[in-house]
């Protein structure tokens, strides 16, 4: 009875995490020119939400990784694991596996609101499209269609980026250049990634052994800089063609990660502390604009934090 009861628990940890067949990606889309003679194209947020023991989560990692091989720059990833099923890290006493806790204030913020894990992972969304209808956490499956009906917009912000990093501090510069007339209620959100974080996950392509000790970890979300929300782009909710809007940023490498380990220590369920060890020469800026009535990405960008 006790072995029966033990491959019920096992069934039951592997099941809730979607099973996705294959990257779908690659079998359909049509290349996209981001060499375009504009200054600027309107760019797409991927949120993948996922976990480090949710199995099947690296196929949506394949899945991002085809889509970037289709559309190029114009597609912007962030990874966001969440939850206390399949992000948490396991109890040292079953080191080294799963020690670390990739876990943030700010993705917690977001799948408090958005509900990404209640859907079951792995589950993503496309410049935030559909919120918040049921169907805005969208399977892997349909990534690719959703980014086809919009990889022909116009966009009405352009957003560059810079940043003077010496050592671990320095300053971000954000400058948004408004295209068109346009009115509305807009946010302004900017965080990090850091890319090529080699660390343990299972991996149900990674047959017969699903525990991946080497597994790359890509676009992993760290920390916001302007908190999970951003601040208001403008006092007006008139934006003027032309019109330019610079926002900058004050920040320290060791505080926002003592911060995150903090968080991860004192505050977020079953955590554990381990959320440091950031490398900042594979660390990316990425800030968006999101429209704060339906929540929708307006536009986004990303460069890397230091200037390779």
């Amino acid at each position: 009875m006790k072995n029966l009861l033990n491959l019920l628990l096992i069934v039951a940890f592997f099941g809730a995490c979607d099973i996705v067949e294959e990257p779908f990606a690659a079998d359909g889309g049509t290349p996209v020119d981001t060499s375009s003679p504009t200054t600027f194209i309107k760019k797409i947020l991927v949120e993948d939400y996922s976990g480090h023991t949710c199995s099947n989560c690296p196929n949506a990692a394949r899945e991002l990784d085809a889509l970037i091989d289709i559309y190029g720059d114009k597609i912007v990833p962030i990874t966001i694991h969440v939850g206390k099923t399949y992000a948490r890290p396991f109890h040292i006493s079953q080191a080294p596996k799963y020690q670390y806790d990739f876990r943030t204030e700010t993705g917690e913020s977001w799948d408090n609101l958005f509900q990404i894990t209640n859907l079951g992972l792995p589950k993503g969304m496309i410049n935030r499209i559909g919120v918040p209808n049921s169907t805005h956490g969208a399977e892997v499956t349909n990534w690719n269609s959703i980014v086809q009906s919009v990889a022909s917009d116009e966009p009405d912000f352009g957003i560059t980026i810079s940043s003077d990093i010496s050592g671990n501090a320095g300053s971000v510069d954000v400058n948004i250049k408004v295209l068109n007339d346009i009115g509305g209620d807009f946010n302004l959100v900017v965080f990090l990634t850091e890319d090529s974080i080699i660390n343990w996950q299972k991996d149900v392509e990674a047959f017969p052994n699903v525990d991946v000790e080497f597994y790359v970890h890509k676009h992993v979300f760290r920390t916001s800089i302007n908190s999970a929300w951003g601040e208001t782009l403008q006092a007006s909710s008139i934006y003027n063609m032309d019109e330019e809007i610079d926002k900058s940023y004050t920040i320290n490498l060791d505080n926002l990660e003592q911060y995150n380990i903090d968080y991860s220590l004192n505050t977020i369920e079953l955590g554990n502390g381990n959320s440091g060890g950031w490398n900042k020469n594979n660390m990316y800026i990425v800030a968006f604009i999101y429209d704060n009535t339906t929540f929708e990405i307006e536009q986004v960008e990303e460069v890397h934090l230091i200037t390779p």
